[in-house]
């Protein structure tokens, strides 16, 4: 006997066709099991892989065609061939419609059983092989976005170390903007995905101060305008030196638009009111409560109460109203409570 080919279920309700089938095809070196019924072959695939199944059309109980689709159904990588008399050759032919690989006709050439089996294993095979590589594809493909991911969250890190580095003083506020900026943006009721965009736009909203001269940011007194005019336009280069690293549109917009005005008036395009990405409206906010709480060069920290009143004084010019209100809100429900540096995540 030939090195064992594959394995082969028969299903056939008359025994000698079962032994007629099973002789030839272990013959050829198939590994052949038998059934009499689709009860009985629905058991036996169950306790059992194969490769080939050849089932009569015309069987006590539930029917050839009725097994053909139990199988496809429960069983797809199992190759189908379907074993008809003459007279229900059309039947065979419809059995192809729904699956079925080949038809053998009754009495058997067993040459031909031989050969549709031999094809019938190499389709499988084939389509067993190609599956494998799409899913070699798809997991070169996950590997890539993990390791895609991995860098970038290393980018990340490199460029809010960068900032702490330029901007000693700063320390931990890319941080701290970030975590509250979530709260306020679950608080929004944006979706998942919309709140881990804000998270990351707050986290590098500042990325532009890398391109800023040191004299300005140590400066201990307030920029001149012409100064103050040099600082926004390279603070908001920050989208073209993340736009390489990061394809995300809404991110860079919040990125961007972080330094607008409820009103208009802010930088760098002018935008008001709804037409400035929420993300970016809370970014401003948080940011500049951070900002105001933390000391300068220029002046001393302010208290968060003050910090608060003076978010308030500026809603509907420089911040989102609502977004003041609700950041309000948690600060006296939660960020109050909490250590800037040991937030708990939610």
């Amino acid at each position: 006997m030939n090195d064992k080919r594959g394995q082969v279920l028969i299903v056939d309700d008359e025994i000698y066709i079962q032994e007629i089938l099973k002789s030839t095809l272990e013959d050829a070196g198939f590994e052949c099991v038998t059934a009499g019924n689709a009860e009985s072959a629905l058991a036996a695939l169950a306790s059992q892989n194969f490769d080939l199944a050849f089932t009569d059309i015309r069987m006590p109980g539930k029917q050839g065609t009725e097994l053909l689709q139990d199988i496809k159904k429960a069983y797809p990588d199992v190759v189908v061939l379907i074993i008809t008399a003459v007279d229900s050759a059309s039947m065979a032919i419809q059995s192809m419609h729904m699956g079925a690989y080949d038809y053998i006709i009754k009495p058997f050439n067993l040459e031909q059983v031989v050969v549709s089996a031999a094809r019938a294993l190499d389709k499988r095979r084939l389509e067993s092989a190609s599956r494998e590589y799409q899913r070699y594809l798809v997991q070169m493909a996950d590997d890539r976005a993990a390791e895609t991911r991995r860098l970038f969250y290393s980018m990340t890190q490199v460029l809010i170390h960068l900032l702490d580095l330029k901007i000693p003083f700063n320390v931990g506020h890319a941080l701290r903007v970030a975590e509250k900026a979530r709260y306020v943006a679950r608080e929004l009721r944006m979706t998942d995905d919309g709140v881990r965009k804000v998270y990351l736009a707050a986290l590098l909203h500042d990325v532009g101060m890398i391109l800023v001269e040191d004299v300005l940011l140590n400066k201990q007194s307030a920029l001149t305008p012409e100064e103050q005019r040099h600082f926004l336009e390279r603070t908001a280069l920050a989208e073209e030196v993340l736009r390489p690293i990061l394809d995300d549109e809404e991110v860079l917009k919040s990125i961007r638009h972080n330094r607008e005005h409820y009103d208009g008036t802010g930088h760098p395009d002018g935008l008001k009111g709804n037409l400035i990405p929420l993300g970016a409206r809370i970014i401003t906010v948080v940011e500049a409560f951070d900002a105001m709480t933390v000391w300068r060069p220029y002046r001393m920290p302010r208290s968060p109460q003050e910090a608060i009143r003076e978010l308030a004084q500026c809603a509907s010019s420089q911040f989102d109203p609502q977004v003041v209100t609700v950041f309000t809100d948690l600060y006296d429900r939660i960020f109050s409570n909490s250590d800037h540096s040991s937030m708990e995540k939610q």
